[in-house]
């Protein structure tokens, strides 16, 4: 018997896009899942369409079990997706955001990769697109050597072990180790954190069974302002740990920060700002920089 596998889609302000996301789960070669969809706009409007959406995907897809939970106040995407786990009846645990997609293998893969190395939590590798169907970044997680628990924290502090589509649960680990912190910024870092340090068992299955998506000029917590605070107490969180790595990690570790303030900038097109959180990156490292780069290109 397949274990029952639980996607939880978080959902606001999207009605097309979500249904492309909820369709593609109907693709899946693994047969045994549920969908947890959490609508968290606590606006008529935007519920009226995420109703419409779901009356849809139930019709043409009645097999399918979808449980549809409205939030009565909007409470951000952690808690959203905590709400989620919370109704969830899986053994397993994957996450599906709404403008994103599962290719049809992603989540047997998943499964099978998870009974086989008998793993608490795992990811995939990334690959980002624009919404012309472009490809915006590929992150291959090729510096995993290891997964030993110092070793994974020290990949997760410098190349980021997250991407919340790509990451898969036991319920039973996640819910011991507390689901999301109440942080909409950089949550799936903080998640991933939690389950390294906590000690479970983690494992890498090679390849990207997802498609993410990057939309230019969208604002809300993932750009702007919030980005950008986001990753500033992102980066305080990461210098409590910087007792544990060599010169040269943390190098890396300060110019990455500086690159995606730089990047947050250019995205908004304050061409000073970027500019000059370009620079402190080149600087403190023009090695790192040309390897970050390169990483993300």
């Amino acid at each position: 018997m397949q274990p029952l596998v639980s996607v939880i889609v978080a959902t606001y302000k999207r009605d097309e896009i979500l249904l492309r996301a909820l369709n593609s789960l109907a693709t899946q070669t693994y047969k045994n899942f549920e969908i947890i969809l959490v609508d968290d706009n606590a606006n008529d409007e935007w519920n009226s369409k995420v109703s419409e959406v779901v009356k849809k995907f139930k019709s043409d897809y009645p097999e399918i079990t979808l449980k549809y939970i409205v939030n009565k106040t909007n409470q951000g995407s952690a808690k959203t997706r905590n709400i989620g786990i919370d109704a969830s009846t899986g053994e397993f645990i994957t996450f599906l955001d709404d403008d994103d997609i599962y290719l049809p293998e992603n989540i047997e893969k998943q499964i099978e990769n998870m009974i086989s190395a008998n793993a608490d939590f795992g990811i995939t590798d990334l690959d980002m697109f624009y919404d012309d169907e472009s490809l915006c970044e590929k992150r291959t997680r090729y510096f995993i050597k290891s997964t030993e628990k110092e070793d994974l924290i020290k990949y997760h502090l410098m190349h980021h072990l997250a991407g919340t589509d790509t990451m898969i649960f036991k319920k039973d680990y996640l819910l011991k180790i507390g689901g999301f912190d109440p942080i909409d910024v950089g949550d799936e870092f903080y998640l991933m954190f939690k389950a390294i340090e906590n000690g479970g068992k983690f494992t890498y299955l090679k390849g990207c069974f997802v498609k993410a998506y990057v939309h230019k000029g969208e604002g809300g917590l993932s750009s702007g302002d919030g980005k950008i605070d986001g990753e500033n107490r992102l980066h305080e969180f990461k210098k409590k740990y910087f007792d544990h790595l060599s010169k040269n990690e943390i190098k890396y570790i300060v110019a990455r920060h500086y690159s995606v303030i730089a990047f947050a900038e250019l995205r908004r097109k304050r061409f000073p700002a970027f500019f000059q959180n370009a620079i402190k990156a080149f600087f403190t490292s023009p090695i790192n920089c040309l390897k970050i780069l390169k990483e993300h290109s």
